[in-house]
């Protein structure tokens, strides 16, 4: 379909589903991404990502190289997992939490992101 605002009734209604349609996906891809950068939007939890962009690691890991309290660390997990950015196993008596796979990249766009920052600021500082 490639007209816009139609006047004919029946097109009319066609076009009117077909705009609902794509509003209605992109609103539960909006909500998810909001969900996701939400819960990344802590610096401990962004450091958790990180850590475990590397490898799986275990609550006592990070709560070492965090240097935070086990029920901190514990509270940012359980953010991470509720939103679908990690997920939790056992192994042995230990539990262990690793990013999950479509979120392997997130720190590549997290750097994009502020390389976009940067280079924007370097051209608004050349043209002042």
């Amino acid at each position: 379909m490639s007209y816009c605002c139609p006047a004919d009734p029946e097109k009319k209604k066609e076009w009117e589903e077909k705009m609902l349609q794509e509003v209605d996906f992109l609103d539960n891809d909006i909500k998810k991404a909001s969900e996701v950068f939400s819960a990344l939007g802590h610096p401990i939890r962004l450091k958790i990502a990180y850590f475990l962009s590397q490898r799986d690691h275990c609550v006592c890991e990070l709560i070492f190289k965090l240097n935070e309290r086990q029920n901190l660390v514990s509270h940012h997990l359980a953010i991470m997992k509720n939103c679908g950015i990690v997920e939790a196993y056992n192994s042995s008596k230990w539990r262990f939490y690793r990013l999950k796979p479509e979120f392997a990249n997130i720190l590549q766009l997290v750097k994009q992101i502020e390389a976009c920052k940067a280079s924007a600021g370097e051209k608004k500082n050349k043209n002042m």
